[in-house]
């Protein structure tokens, strides 16, 4: 991968220069003015109206300054990819509906320059019946990758057939389409995108009940292969959107802190309201975490609709999506930026 280097907001530096004390003054007007108005520029971050767009569509030649790129975001594209993936419907580990869902995710990265991998495994669920899962691992083609990397991750899969129907719109469709926006902004930026890896995280939902053992199969696999093959220090830091589109964006406070302290200067600089979870939860940073990676879950903490027939694309919100990618970009903007 590539290394990459993001414009920091103007300085402006002052002379020790004696001057009478009008244009002394004067200077020291003209100073605060343009202090002033460069903050205003760094810090705001408006957010689009959703828009009611046909479809997600490929990156565009614009080429957009990287220390705004997280501006780019767009929450009707995202909206709109979201709503595809939940038209899949539900989409359980091993299942025909997953792998629609996969190839559907590799299409749509190769029309914006992203090339996936496979990543194969299989795990046995608790009754004791094999289940093939499948990781994607995407990477930019038009730049050099870094082999230094920011991890964005998001899971794809939700719960096996049960009484009711889960199509996992906010909890597997809108996170992975999240993911998928921010591979569209990022292709405006070889250079940026160079420094990221976009992954799809099958296996995320257990079986039974989460622990150690039953859920997180995607992360866990993906995680201990970077250990076997001493590569865990190869990322920087791994970012994980569990569930999103819903009223609030919190972080699990058993993230790291330094990744914590990260987003929260983000959300300030972007205006957007980001706060710990009331409890720590098993989630997917916890493998990489334990592989030694700085690592952070978002999500809405306390979502209603989260494996329940009720969680549908009609209840999904645009500018939430756009908040939760904006924030992303902000921070892989930044890390990049202190290489």
């Amino acid at each position: 991968m590539r290394g990459k280097v993001v414009r920091s907001p103007s300085r402006v530096q002052t002379s020790t220069r004696n001057l009478s004390p009008a244009s002394d003054a004067l200077r020291i007007l003209g100073l605060l003015l343009l202090i002033s108005s460069s903050i205003r520029g760094w810090a705001e971050a408006p957010t689009d109206p959703q828009k009611a767009a046909a479809g997600p569509h490929p990156a565009t030649a614009i080429s957009l300054p990287q220390d705004r790129i997280w501006n780019a975001f767009d929450a009707g594209q995202a909206l709109a990819e979201a709503k595809t993936i939940t038209d899949f419907g539900p989409r359980p580990s091993g299942g025909d509906s997953n792998k629609q869902v996969r190839n559907h995710i590799t299409d749509r990265l190769a029309a914006l320059g992203w090339q996936t991998t496979e990543q194969h495994f299989a795990e046995h669920a608790p009754d004791g019946q094999e289940i093939e899962f499948c990781n994607l691992s995407a990477r930019y083609t038009k730049s050099q990758p870094s082999t230094t990397r920011i991890l964005i991750g998001a899971h794809f899969d939700t719960p096996p057939a049960q009484e009711f129907r889960d199509a996992g719109a906010s909890d597997g469709a809108a996170n992975t389409a999240v993911l998928i926006e921010i591979a569209r902004v990022l292709a405006t930026d070889p250079k940026l995108a160079a420094d990221v890896e976009l992954l799809f995280i099958d296996g995320d939902i257990p079986f039974r009940e989460l622990n150690l053992n039953d859920g997180l199969f995607g992360s866990r696999f993906y995680a201990q292969m970077l250990h076997v093959s001493e590569h865990a220090g190869d990322i920087q830091a791994a970012v994980v959107v569990e569930n999103a589109g819903g009223s609030n964006l919190n972080y699990l406070p058993n993230s790291t802190e330094s990744v914590i302290d990260s987003f929260k200067q983000g959300a300030i600089a972007l205006g957007v309201a980001l706060e710990p979870a009331n409890r720590s939860m098993l989630a997917d940073h916890v493998p990489f975490a334990q592989a030694g990676i700085p690592s952070i879950t978002l999500l809405d903490a306390d979502s209603p609709i989260l494996q329940t027939a009720d969680d549908t694309a009609d209840r999904l919100n645009g500018d939430s999506l756009a908040k939760t990618g904006r924030l992303i970009l902000y921070f892989i903007a930044s890390e990049t930026a202190t290489r």
